[in-house]
């Protein structure tokens, strides 16, 4: 009995990509609800302080 090396080496990394973009995925998500939480979460902030959060936010979004 014959091992492929290049074919389960191919099957290896096939598996470590799905892992990987099942995980970017989930973090793109958490990230999606995350900036949702926080701009409700500063809606509630009263008007003095509700502009530095919103100064923050749009600092953090630039960035990505």
């Amino acid at each position: 009995m014959a091992i492929d090396f290049d074919a389960l080496d191919l099957v290896r990394g096939e598996n470590k990509a799905r892992s990987y973009n099942k995980k970017l995925d989930e973090l793109t998500q958490q990230v999606t609800l995350l900036q949702e939480l926080v701009t409700d979460v500063v809606k509630e902030l009263p008007e003095e302080k509700k502009w530095s959060f919103e100064e923050r936010l749009k600092k953090i979004k630039e960035r990505t």
